[in-house]
């Protein structure tokens, strides 16, 4: 399953199992992509470390913002409709485009 969503467009890298599978190169492409300086004399493990720091950041900043907006709604429509069911839509429907956008 973990194989088939990477292939997916827009898949990104995060596991430091899959970055260690990178060549140098390609670590260094994807922080120049990121927009990311680093040092040429940083060691592998580094750039590494710095490339997994930079691409799961952005997730991260997105993470509480979206889970309170989320329950935010969860509450909202739990109190307005007669049966939470349909408010548990918005657990799953908020946070998620607002994380990944």
């Amino acid at each position: 399953m973990g194989a088939f969503i990477g292939r997916l467009p827009g898949a990104i890298v995060l596991m430091p199992q899959e970055l260690k599978l990178l060549s140098r190169d390609q670590c260094e492409t994807r922080l120049r992509l990121e927009a990311e300086s680093y040092k040429p004399e940083m060691s592998d493990d580094e750039i590494r470390l710095l490339l997994e720091g930079c691409l799961g950041r952005k997730y991260c900043e997105c993470f509480v913002p979206a889970m309170v907006i989320a329950i935010l709604a969860y509450l909202s429509l739990s109190a307005i409709l007669p049966s939470d069911g349909y408010a548990l839509a918005a657990l799953a429907a908020v946070p998620a485009p607002m994380i990944l956008a």
